[in-house]
């Protein structure tokens, strides 16, 4: 689980100062906006492959009878 709280944390500051960074060059709020929206799309995306993911994990280890060694 902590991985999945890492990777979006990492994307979030990522994409935030891609953000500040089109705010201090003075781009347009067209671009702006489109930046917002892709981030929006991307962020929804790593989320549901994230939970994918994990989700695959979790269903195996329950489906798995046996104590796992990590």
């Amino acid at each position: 689980m902590h991985n999945i709280g890492v990777a979006l944390s990492c994307t979030d500051i990522e994409h935030t100062l891609n953000f500040y960074k089109l705010v201090k060059d003075g781009k347009s709020i067209d671009e702006m906006i489109n930046c917002i929206y892709v981030f929006k799309k991307y962020y929804d995306t790593l989320q549901n492959d994230l939970f994918n993911e994990h989700k695959t994990i979790f269903t195996e280890r329950i489906k798995n009878t046996q104590r796992l060694d990590m």
